[in-house]
């Protein structure tokens, strides 16, 4: 890291995009440096791919956050320059989209300790009265049932807006109404773009492997599995 970081300073940043991938931790720092570093190129889809994959990696992280806006919206600009919509997330819907600002560890660890909570006051109200329709029928009971519901419920909207998981652009691609180069072309996509990921990957001449997207709400192609960083 410190020769990275030696590079950075000296203005040396291919070199040190290049030093820093030669030890790769995938880990939120990680990223989060290849995407400060790409940004400072004055590479905005770069930063963005890597900054996504960062924040997802540490949601919440304030730094990390901070520097996604100011990379999106550098390629928001970019995009717009060059007479495209500048829509860096035109695929998501608005139940995936906040799919992506959570993460399913932290919703089953709510609902495990709603169900740690409702528990004990079951337990206290039982122990009370030592009737269970009593128990059940108090506003705790009810409250309970109610957190409880509403939590796995919660849930279940996550799990739906994770059926076709993010991933974003780490290169400019042409769109594909198929997998492999002999489709036409139908568009083409930039790096930093997101999209979602629809299905398994198809095998191309046995080797090359290309992924069917949606990158917009009713439009999907292919595009190669090589050029998505998943989310």
């Amino acid at each position: 890291m410190n020769e990275v970081a030696q590079l950075a300073a000296s203005g040396q940043l291919k070199e040190a995009v290049d030093a820093l991938k030669k030890s790769p931790t995938y880990d939120a720092t990680y990223f989060y440096n290849l995407g400060i570093l790409h940004g400072r190129m004055e590479q905005a889809g770069l930063a963005v791919a890597y900054l996504e994959k960062a924040n997802r990696e540490k949601p919440h992280d304030p730094e990390i956050q901070n520097s996604l806006r100011v990379a999106r919206e550098a390629l928001r600009q970019s995009l717009i320059k060059n007479g495209s919509e500048g829509a860096v997330d035109g695929c998501s819907t608005p139940l995936e989209g906040f799919a992506d600002r959570i993460r399913g560890e932290e919703i089953l660890g709510v609902i495990g300790l709603i169900t740690l909570s409702v528990s004990l006051l079951w337990i206290r109200a039982y122990l009370k009265t030592r009737n269970l329709t009593k128990t059940l029928l108090k506003p705790s009971g009810w409250f309970g049932a109610l957190a409880l519901v509403l939590g796995f419920a919660f849930y279940g909207v996550y799990q739906a807006g994770s059926a076709n998981p993010p991933a974003v652009l780490i290169s400019k691609q042409q769109l594909r109404s198929g997998p492999g180069m002999n489709f036409p072309e139908i568009g083409s996509i930039e790096a930093g773009i997101k999209v979602r990921i629809i299905g398994d990957p198809a095998t191309v001449n046995e080797r090359e492997l290309w992924q069917k997207v949606r990158y917009r709400p009713n439009q999907t192609a292919w595009i190669p599995l090589s050029s998505l960083l998943p989310l």
